[in-house]
């Protein structure tokens, strides 16, 4: 009797589960109808989309929002994650240089350098240390890192381009006007090399160089290139610039070429 009493437990146990297999198939034939596994995908992808932005990226968008005392913090983190990459002590330096630490930036310049593979990577490294001693008028400096720069990656006519300007700043026009034909022949380069918030940024310094030289043709003509790239920008920094006495568009503020060619530019983007 008691086998037989086991025998029945076990076959309706057997019912139950099969009802609840078919319960479940059920459920599942439905939620692909209603859409529920779609939903599910949704979500999973909402999960996906806020994704915190990683170290570099935070670093890079403080840095461009000139927020550099939360870039050192971002690009910090970025080092104790990726501490052989050059470009976390790059951008790490450049921010201590622009809140003025020229120390605490020279020494995280020195290991992006230590870390730096040969070519255009230790020629932008090379380029922005020039670039600080530039600011703080420190000449004689800014040119040796700047030729150092054009030596390790000459494919980059700008950092030619920046040695002209440090040689117009120093008022050696005729150093400055070799170094420009120097950079000539590779100028249709600089759109390749420079990042898209700078272009046209080659060819406005090359404008303001051959402004030093009294080489007005080739002056306007930098001046449109600038202009074509970027004319809000560059309308912008050619009123700045041409009001300013110490720069050296000051000297053609009332030149009919400069104000035609502004006009021109100004009803483009004014369209």
């Amino acid at each position: 009797m008691s086998v037989m009493v086991s025998h029945a437990v076990t076959i309706l146990c057997l019912f139950v589960l099969l009802a609840l297999v078919l319960l479940f198939a059920g459920c599942s034939k439905k939620a692909l109808k209603t859409g529920i596994v779609f939903d599910m995908d949704k979500i999973a992808f909402e999960t996906l989309s806020d994704k915190t932005e990683s170290w570099k990226e935070k670093g890079v968008r403080l840095a461009r929002q000139k927020d550099y005392s939360e870039a050192i913090e971002a690009f910090s983190n970025y080092i104790e994650q990726e501490p052989k990459d050059s470009f976390g002590y790059n951008a790490l330096a450049v921010c201590y240089k622009n809140i003025g630490d020229p120390q605490l930036a020279m020494k995280n310049f020195e290991k992006a350098l230590d870390l730096s593979s040969k070519g255009e990577e230790r020629a932008k490294i090379l380029g922005n240390i020039g670039n600080m001693f530039f600011s703080t008028g420190k000449m004689q400096a800014a040119l040796g890192f700047y030729k150092d720069a054009a030596a390790e990656f000459d494919e980059n006519p700008f950092y030619v381009i920046l040695v002209a300007r440090t040689f117009v700043s120093m008022n050696d026009f005729e150093r400055a006007r070799k170094a420009l034909s120097q950079a000539e022949p590779n100028i249709g380069k600089l759109d390749r090399y420079e990042r898209d918030e700078d272009k046209g940024q080659g060819y406005y310094l090359l404008a303001q160089s051959y402004a030093a030289l009294s080489e007005e043709e080739r002056l306007m003509e930098n001046l449109e290139k600038a202009l074509k790239v970027n004319p809000a920008k560059f309308l912008h920094k050619i009123e700045q610039d041409s009001s300013n006495e110490r720069n050296l568009l000051y000297t053609i503020r009332d030149d009919p070429k400069l104000q035609k060619l502004v006009r021109r530019y100004s009803a483009r983007s004014n369209n």
